[in-house]
């Protein structure tokens, strides 16, 4: 789905990595690894497109979607917490609406052999037919799930987002992100703000998730249970290992 081709990244004439080649398949859930320092949020960065890099070529097939969850979180406090989770699903909502409005005119419409009742009965049948592809008629019982396994309370989903702290904050962001459901995940420490139940209903999603993974995290037992490759960065340079975390670190040892 991606591939980075001898990616390299400099600043002020220092070397920070170099040479950066590998694939993100369906399926990988992999584990960014490295000392402070050694690139891995940066390597997120230009995966997600927000950055570019000095030298090399990241291509991404133009139906590829994907979702970042960065450190440095640029929230706005636009609504509730549902409202911001429901935002994500634009069209669905906007189906439901026209749907709800059609349904209204065709039950106060008297004339059905009209050409303009016709119209109305096969833009229904198309909208229903999308809004059942696109899952519409459980989305909402989706959002309950994700935000619920992230730690909120159902009587909080219609508190305003600005009488939580940024941490809880991130969360409302992870959701958003989770329930997009994108090929690719990008995640920078997703367990920062995290309680015990959270991790672990996150290590669970994540396991079950068709997409791509890609997340950097200090949390050795949460890479360990996710991930299935590790990609270590040390001096400028990658090292890939087909391994969990724990397994990685004895292949390191062996080498």
């Amino acid at each position: 789905m991606i591939s980075l081709n001898k990616v390299g990244v400099y600043f002020g004439g220092q070397t920070l990595f170099d040479d950066v080649s590998f694939m993100i398949n369906q399926g990988d859930r992999i584990g960014l690894v490295g000392k402070n320092g050694a690139g891995k949020s940066t390597l997120l960065r230009l995966i997600a497109e927000e950055d570019k890099p000095n030298s090399g070529k990241i291509d991404k097939a133009k139906e590829v979607t994907i979702g970042y969850l960065t450190q440095d979180l640029d929230f706005e406090d636009t609504g509730t917490v549902l409202e911001e989770a429901e935002s994500v699903f634009k069209e669905i909502k906007s189906i439901e609406h026209e749907l709800e409005e059609i349904k209204s005119t065709l039950e106060t419409t008297d004339d059905h052999e009209s050409d303009a009742y016709m119209e109305k009965l096969n833009r229904l049948h198309d909208l229903e037919n999308r809004f059942v592809h696109l899952d519409g008629y459980n989305y909402k019982q989706e959002i309950g799930k994700v935000l619920v396994g992230l730690g909120f309370d159902k009587n909080e989903f219609g508190n305003h987002t600005s009488t939580f702290s940024g941490g809880w904050r991130m969360r409302i962001e992870l959701a958003k992100i989770l329930l997009q459901k994108p090929d690719v995940l990008l995640l920078d420490e997703p367990t920062n703000h995290l309680d015990i139940e959270s991790i672990m209903w996150l290590e669970k999603w994540l396991k079950n998730y068709t997409g791509a993974v890609v997340l950097v995290s200090h949390d050795r037992t949460f890479l360990d249970i996710v991930c299935n490759r590790t990609i270590e960065i040390m001096g400028g340079r990658i090292n890939d290992y087909k391994a969990s975390y724990t397994k990685f670190m004895v292949l390191r040892e062996e080498r």
